[in-house]
Formats: structure tokens, C-alpha cells, sequence
């Protein structure tokens, strides 16, 4: 019986250091509501390690094309992922025209579009962290890191 106890228990000590492994870099959220009568309302919120973890698995050949357009502003990337880390949040784009509204910003550790038109309203928030780290794994598909 005390053998059981201690099996269950570092069971859930492996399931617990997973969970915290998978949340570790913040979630991305995709929020889609369409205003139509019959429209639909779609929210995925999801651990933004896959991020990294997908372009990791996807095969290099695949990347190579977006791996050599991505070369030239890698400097850039990382420059600017580094000072939006840094940085306290701040809205970078608001365009503002009749029935429409567009916005990004830094807001905590993420980066946040926010749409509203007529026909829907969108919303997308992404760690930073997550970005730098997909960025890294889509530039190393073909050896440019």
C-alpha cells in the first residue's frame, strides 16, 4: 500500500512539472466573433510552447523558402523582440476610420491585435517569448542561426 501511495505520488508530481513545462511561455489566444445573426464565435486559447515545438517537427525542406526570406531581418527581429521585452506596454498601431478599428499593442509579456470591423470583431494575443522562440526554430530549419 505505502508503494502505491508513492507511485501515485510522483505520478502526479510528473503530471504537475509537465503543466508547468506546457504554460511556461504563456498561451496565444485567437478570439473570432462574427456579428451576423447566424455567426459564429470561436475561441482557442493554446500553450505557445507548441509554437516553437510545431516549426521544431515541421520538416526543414518545408522551411527552407521562409527560412531565406527570414534571413536578412533576423538582427532586426531579435533587435526588436529584445526592446519590446524591455519595454512598458504601449499601443505601436491605432487606426481609427467609420466602423472600424484596428490596434496593436504590448501588453505584459505578449503582443495583442485587436480588430473590430463591421462584419467581426477579432482578437490575437501572443507571448513574446514564444514569437522569439518560433522565430529561432524557423530560422534554424536551414541552418541560420
Amino acid at each position: 500500500m505505502l508503494l502505491l501511495g508513492k507511485i501515485a505520488l510522483g505520478m502526479t508530481g510528473v503530471v504537475f512539472a509537465g503543466a508547468g513545462v506546457i504554460c511556461s511561455e504563456g498561451f496565444v489566444q485567437v478570439k473570432v466573433i462574427q456579428k451576423q445573426a447566424d455567426g459564429h464565435h470561436i475561441n482557442v486559447i493554446a500553450p505557445a510552447v507548441l509554437g516553437p515545438i510545431a516549426a521544431h517537427f515541421v520538416p526543414a525542406r518545408n522551411l527552407d523558402d521562409a527560412s531565406r526570406q527570414i534571413r536578412p531581418y533576423l538582427p532586426l527581429i531579435d533587435t526588436t523582440l529584445d526592446a519590446l521585452r524591455q519595454a512598458d506596454d504601449i499601443v505601436l498601431v491605432d487606426v481609427r476610420e467609420p466602423g472600424e478599428h484596428v490596434q496593436v499593442m504590448k501588453s505584459g509579456g505578449s503582443i495583442v491585435v485587436d480588430v473590430d470591423d463591421p462584419n467581426e470583431t477579432v482578437h490575437v494575443s501572443a507571448p513574446l517569448r514564444a514569437i522569439s522562440g518560433t522565430v529561432d526554430q524557423l530560422a534554424s530549419a536551414a541552418g541560420l542561426q
